[in-house]
């Protein structure tokens, strides 16, 4: 399981932060060595779920955890702040 956590930083002290969420992605039982199914879960400061999201055909052997995560938040949150609305 990959879990990313959002924290702020105030006046950029680490030893301050405060969460803020976090997303939960965890591999499936139909994945490949090449080719990974994910469930991703994101979730509040408090652990409450916000939104649950699947994510398929990812191609884990070509991609970085950077593209998991970039595909996680757009089927969980869409294109709503693309800058076009």
């Amino acid at each position: 399981m990959v879990f990313v956590k959002i924290e702020l930083w105030p006046s950029d002290i680490e030893d301050n932060a405060v969460l803020l969420g976090g997303i939960a992605i965890a591999d499936d039982s139909f994945s490949t060595p090449s080719c990974g199914n994910y469930n991703a879960t994101l979730v509040s400061n408090e652990g409450v779920r916000y939104k649950s999201v699947p994510v398929e055909g990812f191609p884990r052997d070509r991609l970085l955890v950077f593209d998991l995560l970039y595909r996680v938040l757009k089927a969980a949150v869409g294109t709503r702040n693309d800058g076009t609305t």
